[in-house]
């Protein structure tokens, strides 16, 4: 993300899941991911799975505004991506707008 504007708007969610529905889960935010890189003002969407807690899913973001962020919430792949996962929560998804150290 080093290449990114100095101003993006970066974000990290973390998505606590049942590992037992790990195929399911990867499967939906792969779906997320290919749709989201798609939208107005998104700079970075990648999403990840913790190699030392089985079924954290992380995605990390960036983001050309807030707005764009916003928007993205609405969007109908956020909408089915909570379907796709619901049974497999096991806890809230966290998002984290971050600021900058430095």
């Amino acid at each position: 993300m080093s290449d990114l504007p100095a101003n993006a708007l970066r974000v990290v969610a973390t998505i606590p899941t049942d590992p037992a529905h790990g195929d399911t889960v990867r499967a939906g935010l792969a779906d997320l991911v290919a749709a989201t890189r798609q939208e107005d003002g998104c700079l970075a969407y990648d999403a990840f799975e913790s190699t030392e807690a089985p079924g954290t899913f992380v995605t990390v973001e960036a983001w050309t505004s807030q707005a764009d962020l916003d928007a993205h919430m609405a969007t109908p792949h956020i909408a089915t991506a909570f379907e796709v996962l619901g049974a497999a929560l096991t806890g809230e998804v966290s998002i984290h707008p971050l600021a900058p150290l430095g």
